[in-house]
């Protein structure tokens, strides 16, 4: 049997739509989900660099607010040993502290030889001696306190002038307690009168050291005077009295420079650890008084900048002038060269010390890293943050991946969209054709109707477009036949 034409029109405007409308949206889905990965990529691949860009940027910063931070660390130090230089006037000559703080070499140079001879001997007696004697054997105390009978050859530019001499001294002190004060009180008991006088005179300076205790991780604080007397807080630093202020570099830089000064690093007498000193010259009446100096052991600032690093294996370190590691996380490297070896760490050091600032890229062990530096002020140090490259494109990666997956996300959006707006259109405009098509169908049933001799049937008029049109003019049609054919019927009854 053969379709009926308006089925025709029905499968031609299916297929147009299709066409038309769904055809394309499919397509544009199907190429956009087979261009998503290459997409994602490129996404990747851009933020990857950016983001990497950006950490060495991020390290850069955060070097220089770590760098500045320090700086100001260091120069609180500095305007407190300033205040305490302008301190020191008015405890000099009041009343002897009540603290006995060690006096150094003067303690070693300026003993009444005779009377401590007669102690010994048993002739003079002197209750700190009985003390040390009913504590130790005599002989062993004895034998030290010959030292100072008899002193050594003092040599001041080592560190230990002279190490037997020192060691039965730093023995002596420990063995009769008390940090050490009991050999302190024997010895100034038998200085020469002038220069008890002259330590008493230096000794309350100490107790105004401990006021500046509060100043962040101050190891020691201490005083000396031209004439090789030492004060020293706190009190339980065990300092030998071989120990000679006057040819240390922080005592002979604050006299040469004449003003508050940073020592270059150097082993402390007492922790031999790497330390440095901020000393500061005190005068009075033009007059040089003493040195003032503020301890700072560099594993404490080493600390410190711990709050700096970036994370992972990143890490930070200070190096001086000279090339010296200053703070490192291995406390074992601190004080050690890091510009001697040929290595590409080496060479790169060596080149931050000749710079002011900035960033550079490296290799320590095989693996590659960025250092970023800057200079500290107070002393021209270089601080140094190392981040390892492999963990910025990790991080990179992390993060572009993070992205990758929002835009991976995003296009499959995009992709459901197209698929939906195209099955929409073609829902609706398949609705929309077929609506016309019925309407069609409909006229035709009528015509149809109307040339078999119905004209009664009704005409309905449900539309203002095209279709709507087609209606009216059927509706008029039928209409004027039916008027027609009455007035043939009324012409043939008057015939007859």
């Amino acid at each position: 049997m053969k379709k009926k034409p308006y089925v025709g029109i029905r499968i031609k405007a299916l297929l147009a739509v299709v066409l038309l409308v769904l055809v394309p949206s499919l397509f544009l889905a199907v190429v956009t989900y087979h261009i998503r990965d290459d997409a994602v990529n490129m996404v990747r691949e851009n933020t990857v660099k950016e983001l990497s860009s950006s950490m060495r940027e991020y390290v850069i910063k955060l070097n220089k607010n770590a760098t500045s931070w320090i700086d100001n660390y260091m120069k609180s130090i500095e305007i407190e040993g300033r205040s305490a230089a302008n301190m020191v006037p008015e405890y000099l000559g009041k009343d002897p502290a009540t603290e006995a703080l060690w006096g150094s070499r003067g303690l070693l140079e300026q003993v009444n030889t005779t009377m401590l001879m007669g102690i010994m001997n048993g002739t003079i007696r002197n209750q700190y001696y009985d003390q040390m004697v009913s504590r130790l054997d005599k002989g062993y105390v004895d034998s030290v306190l010959n030292y100072f009978i008899n002193p050594p050859e003092l040599d001041y530019s080592t560190a230990h002038v002279n190490e037997s001499a020192y060691n039965a001294i730093n023995d002596l002190k420990s063995q009769v307690g008390d940090h050490g004060l009991l050999l302190y009180d024997f010895l100034r008991s038998v200085l020469l009168p002038e220069y008890r006088e002259r330590l008493d005179s230096i000794l309350p300076v100490g107790n105004m050291l401990y006021a500046f205790r509060e100043v962040p991780d101050l190891l020691w604080s201490y005083f000396a005077t031209p004439d090789g007397y030492f004060v020293l807080t706190p009190t339980e630093a065990e300092v030998s009295p071989l120990f000679n202020p006057l040819v240390r570099n922080w005592y002979l830089d604050a006299v040469k420079n004449g003003v508050g000064t940073w020592s270059m690093e150097y082993i402390d007498e007492i922790t031999k650890n790497p330390m440095i000193t901020f000393s500061v010259p005190v005068y009075i009446n033009g007059t040089l008084a003493g040195v003032l100096g503020f301890d700072l052991l560099l594993s404490t600032l080493s600390e410190k900048t711990r709050e700096f690093y970036t994370g992972g294996k990143s890490f930070a370190f200070t190096v001086s002038m000279k090339g010296t590691a200053l703070t490192y996380p291995d406390e074992r490297i601190i004080g050690k060269s890091l510009i001697e070896g040929d290595g590409e760490f080496n060479t790169s050091v060596s080149m931050i010390i000749n710079s002011t600032e900035g960033g550079m890229n490296t290799s320590i062990d095989g693996d590659k890293v960025f250092l970023a530096y800057s200079t500290i002020g107070a002393t021209g140090w270089k601080f140094v943050n190392v981040v390892y490259c492999e963990e910025i494109m990790e991080k990179s990666r992390a993060s572009a991946d993070e992205v990758g997956r929002i835009v991976d996300m995003e296009i499959m959006y995009l992709i459901s969209i197209i698929v939906s707006v195209g099955l929409i259109a073609f829902i609706v405009t398949f609705f929309l054709v077929d609506g016309t098509v019925r309407d069609l169908e409909n006229l035709t049933r009528i015509a149809d109707e109307v040339s078999k001799g119905n004209l009664d049937v009704r005409v309905e008029v449900n539309g203002k477009d095209e279709i709507g049109e087609l209606q009216k003019a059927i509706k008029r049609m039928v209409n004027s036949i039916k008027v027609a054919m009455e007035e043939l019927e009324e012409g043939e009854q008057r015939g007859r």
